[in-house]
């Protein structure tokens, strides 16, 4: 190198490695092919699913469903002449109730009784009389009080008779009003207490049926599942593909980094000087420091 070239020309050029890999040209080819594919990828359009997705009910579920629709309130209708029937016990029989009970016999039975004691207050009356007329008192007081106490024991006797007997045959009505209302309530009570068991067998034969539909719907369910799951594979098949074989690419044992000399000039003495001072005049100026002649 001459002095001009050390002052003002460029200095001695300095050697740098680069790095650069060599793909082979099949690899080339193919990476090429790669990207074409993928572009054809990504223009096709959106396929959407139109095979159904959720199995439908099945016919066990939905006659279950049926049934226990027609089962809705039908113990309720069912349990309402027994809650009647509480409600009229709870007073006991009325006397409408009672008189319905009543012997239809029992003014028959009374006369009867009544007309004995009428004969026998006759037999009392022929012998009071008789008495009086041998002692030839017939229009005397003892007469006449004897006379009076008869028919006021005919009377009372009589009196007594009715009542007693129309007493026990209201107590006895009464007793058969209270049985038949107990009857009846029990009769009402059994029917509901029927229905509730008849509904909650009905409702096992529901819950029976609903369990064999979820087992049929289940395994529809995961056929359908399988045909979705299948159908995604079918429109991911692409692009497996192509991440495959980008993969496979990426691993090529062929590809070769190589590293050469690259030749970079270096400044000479003189552009080297040129720099200093144009760096110490701009670190004078920062400082204040002007030119000679500058204002």
């Amino acid at each position: 190198m001459g002095m001009f070239d050390f002052m003002f020309g460029a200095g001695s050029p300095e050697m740098k490695p680069t790095s650069a890999t060599a793909i082979p040209e099949y690899l080339q080819a193919a990476g090429a092919n790669l990207v074409g594919a993928a572009q054809d990828v990504a223009q096709e359009e959106y396929v959407p699913y139109t095979d159904p997705m959720l199995a439908a009910m099945t016919p066990e579920q939905l006659a279950a469903q049926q049934q226990g629709i027609g089962m809705a309130g039908v113990s309720t209708g069912q349990m309402a002449p027994a809650m009647a029937a509480m409600q009229g016990a709870t007073g006991g029989p009325t006397a409408a109730q009672i008189s319905g009970y009543m012997s239809p016999y029992m003014t028959g039975v009374a006369d009867v009784a009544a007309q004995k004691m009428r004969d026998q207050s006759a037999i009392q009356q022929q012998q009071i009389a008789a008495s009086a007329a041998g002692s030839g008192g017939l229009d005397s007081t003892r007469y006449a009080i004897q006379e009076a106490e008869r028919q006021k024991n005919l009377t009372t006797g009589v009196g007594d008779l009715y009542a007693k007997a129309q007493a026990e045959a209201y107590q006895q009505a009464g007793d058969m009003a209270q049985f038949a209302q107990t009857q009846g309530l029990a009769g009402a009570l059994g029917q509901g207490t029927l229905a509730a068991q008849q509904q909650g067998l009905g409702m096992a034969d529901v819950q029976q049926q609903l369990g064999i539909g979820a087992l049929t719907q289940g395994a529809n369910q995961q056929g359908l599942d399988l045909a979705y799951n299948q159908w995604q594979q079918e429109q991911q098949h692409p692009q497996s593909q192509l991440n495959w074989l980008s993969g496979i690419m990426s691993m090529d044992p062929n590809q070769q980094s190589t590293t050469t000399q690259t030749a970079v000039s270096q400044p000479g003495f003189f552009q080297n000087m040129l720099g200093l001072g144009a760096s110490a005049a701009n670190i004078a100026g920062s400082l204040g420091w002007k030119p000679f002649g500058a204002q």
